[in-house]
């Protein structure tokens, strides 16, 4: 989980100051009839969308399944995780996606 985390923060960097909640959002090119069609419906979340295949080995260890919803709060600590399993498929509802955003944004207040 360790390395996980530390994969994740070099891959954000980038937005370390960033104020806002980040989702990333991890499919496979030969998965996209699978992709998840909500991310557009979100409110108040940085949405990153990255290909599983392109990613470095330490990464794809860490992601059990495509696709994948990895939550992260404002400072880029992992808060939650939703991930295809044997479906691979997301069957998660957008509203409970967008409640952890909210209750993430409403943390840092």
């Amino acid at each position: 989980m360790k390395t996980f985390l530390l994969v994740i923060s070099l891959l954000f960097s980038v937005n370390l100051y960033s104020q806002k909640v980040t989702l990333l959002y991890v499919n496979s090119s030969w998965n996209k009839s699978n992709d998840y069609k909500h991310l557009s419906t979100l409110k108040n979340v940085r949405v990153l969308k990255v290909n599983y295949d392109d990613q470095p080995k330490k990464f794809r260890e860490q992601v059990k399944s495509v696709p994948a919803i990895i939550l992260f709060d404002e400072n880029n600590k992992l808060k939650r995780v939703w991930q295809g399993g044997l479906s691979m498929s997301l069957n998660v509802d957008p509203k409970d996606i967008q409640a952890m955003v909210n209750k993430i944004s409403n943390e840092k207040k």
